[in-house]
């Protein structure tokens, strides 16, 4: 029996109940991390993963907007989300550094 090797191996890093941050090694060795956000899923290289890691370090500061929503800007995607999922955000993200 042969060892497929071009399947991708998948990791999950953190979940909550509507949230979760998988990376996906692919055959051709690059790494994608996928942040699933309800429906929406925002993919990142290495080099976009990093910056995203050194963002999530100031959650603490982000403030809601004067309607109460927390926003998160990516490459030409914006994000809002209102306290409930802002908290559930930042546990996904805090999961990250068990």
């Amino acid at each position: 029996m042969s060892n497929n090797t071009s399947e991708p191996h998948m990791e999950t890093l953190s979940e909550t109940e509507n949230f979760d941050i998988r990376k996906i090694q692919e055959p051709d060795g690059e790494t994608i991390y996928y942040l699933q956000l309800g429906r929406a899923t925002i993919n990142f290289f290495q080099e976009e993963w990093d910056e995203f890691l050194s963002f999530a370090g100031d959650l603490e500061q982000v403030q809601p907007d004067e309607d109460g929503y927390y926003s998160l800007q990516f490459d030409n995607v914006d994000v809002w989300m209102d306290a409930d999922d802002w908290t559930e955000f930042k546990t996904l993200v805090l999961g990250l550094k068990k």
